[in-house]
């Protein structure tokens, strides 16, 4: 069963980097980046949650991202990801007081270096492809008595995550979207029992509040630079 689940996962990944392959595989591509990235660049920022499993429980990563954006097509820069959810793990410490097994939970937390590429947009429709490459840690600290501070070493983590993002404008400013991918552990220590490789989803709702501005007061006098930061 274990060497069907294991199959399975190998096909699933194949066939997502495949389409993300061929979804953006297109003869104009280049010329496409390289006139994006002519124009004037604007500041970037964006909070994210994202849902994946560990141990077959949903787990809840939260990120913060900053970067530069060009012809708000392609986005890059860097950001700050951490483990929220407190799910208790299968490794327990010992005590070096009673000797007593303590209760763990797993903590993750890493820094990544993102890209985002919207390769479709027309009507209210937008198609991006959002991968992002994270250097952390894990390791596993007290679940029960956190004030205590028992912890383990921390482990080298490395993650490759790429996404199929979907957007769908339901008015100017507001959208609602979904994004879907995978998870993919390069590199994690033994020690770490929590299988990391999984897939990603994200449902949202997105508002873009320099349209909101447009739209309700379009006399407003409103410098273009702060615009651009909204």
């Amino acid at each position: 069963m274990k060497k069907l689940s294991n199959i399975h996962t190998r096909k699933t990944i194949l066939f997502i980097l495949f389409f993300f392959a061929v979804s953006i595989s297109k003869a104009q591509l280049f010329d496409t980046i390289q006139s994006d990235l002519k124009k004037k660049p604007v500041f970037h920022y964006k909070f994210d949650s994202r849902s994946a499993f560990i141990a077959n429980r949903n787990a809840n990563v939260w990120g913060i991202k900053v970067g530069i954006g060009y012809n708000k097509r392609i986005r890059f820069g860097i950001g700050y990801n951490y483990l929220k959810s407190r799910l208790p793990a299968k490794v327990n410490l010992i005590s070096p007081e009673s000797g007593e097994p303590i209760k763990t939970r797993l903590r993750m937390r890493y820094v990544s270096f993102y890209a985002e590429y919207v390769y479709h947009r027309k009507n209210k429709w937008e198609l991006s492809v959002p991968v992002q490459l994270g250097i952390g840690s894990t390791k596993y600290v007290s679940f029960t008595d956190p004030k205590n501070n028992y912890q383990s070493p921390g482990y080298l983590v490395i993650l490759y995550e790429p996404c199929l993002s979907v957007n769908y404008r339901v008015v100017p400013f507001v959208a609602i979207g979904t994004e879907m991918g995978l998870r993919l552990a390069l590199i994690k220590n033994r020690n770490v029992a929590e299988q990391l490789t999984a897939p990603i989803y994200v449902f949202k709702v997105l508002v873009y509040w320099s349209d909101m501005i447009n739209y309700f007061w379009p006399n407003n006098n409103i410098p273009k630079p702060i615009m651009d930061l909204l």
